[in-house]
């Protein structure tokens, strides 16, 4: 599997491995769906690369090597299960997948409608400008209030619901996907794209020297994977192995794997 190398950026202050030290105790509510079935069905969004992307009809990704990870751990065969973004929950919600591992942030809105596990990983949302430009956000997003230059977000992400609170912008321009977001920021269609640390680092680095990242977080955000609320064995499982990976450095591994980072 071929991997991305980012060794343009410094970016260590944004991927941050959370160490999760504390043991989950066993919970003793609802029956676990994924014991009950076969395999581990995982729902992954394969949009948003180096998390999850797709390359000759594969996922690949950070998030697949977690789920590949985990199902074995489980001791059950992986089923990733390709998804919209806005499909991943009520798939969850009607028991079409067990799990959803798709870069989600931890946000009270969704803590309604499921329940995430310990967080795996730190990071925030930034903004991707054309290089030549760089000086001119240097501020971050807040650069974003003065002279209202035309901006992206990807719709339903974090980076739109705090662009939609925050900033409040009647003429910003929501994505699909973040990758017809890059292509419209490449073209001049809009002057600044706003979305997960991780994503736009990526993309930075697919277009070195003529996309560049601005890496002053606006927002601390805990990603985590995502189970049926009355899933509460299943959730113990997957907290576990978040447990023991962190101490073992195996989440840090596989996430510097993904998205290295120089000190």
């Amino acid at each position: 599997m071929k991997k991305i190398t980012l060794a343009v950026f410094n970016v260590s202050a944004i991927f941050v491995v959370i160490l999760v030290l504390s043991n989950c105790a066993p919970n003793k509510g609802g029956e676990s769906t994924a014991k009950m079935q076969p395999s581990l069905r995982v729902g992954i969004s394969t949009n948003a690369p180096p998390l999850a992307y797709k390359v000759n009809g594969k996922i690949q990704g950070l998030e697949a090597d977690f789920a590949a990870q985990l199902a074995t751990y489980l001791g059950k065969k992986l089923t990733l299960v390709s998804l919209p973004w806005e499909k991943q929950i009520p798939a969850l919600e009607a028991g079409k997948i067990d799990i959803i591992m798709s870069g989600m942030t931890i946000t009270p809105k969704r803590l309604y409608r499921v329940a995430f596990t310990k967080p795996y990983l730190r990071s925030g949302q930034i903004l991707l400008v054309r290089a030549n430009e760089a000086r001119r956000y240097s501020g971050g997003i807040y650069s974003l209030m003065g002279d209202k230059p035309p901006i992206g977000v990807v719709e339903n992400t974090t980076g739109d619901f705090f662009v939609t609170k925050t900033i409040n912008r009647p003429d910003l321009t929501r994505f699909k996907t973040s990758r017809v977001a890059v292509e419209a920021l490449k073209q001049g269609d809009i002057d600044a794209l706003i979305h997960d640390a991780p994503i736009l680092c990526y993309y930075a680095a697919m277009n070195e020297g003529q996309l560049t990242p601005i890496l002053q977080m606006a927002t601390q955000e805990n990603l985590a994977w995502a189970v049926n609320k009355m899933n509460n064995d299943l959730l113990m499982k997957v907290n576990q192995f978040i447990d023991e990976q962190t101490k073992t450095s195996g989440i840090k591994t596989t996430v510097k794997r993904w998205i290295p980072y120089m000190q």
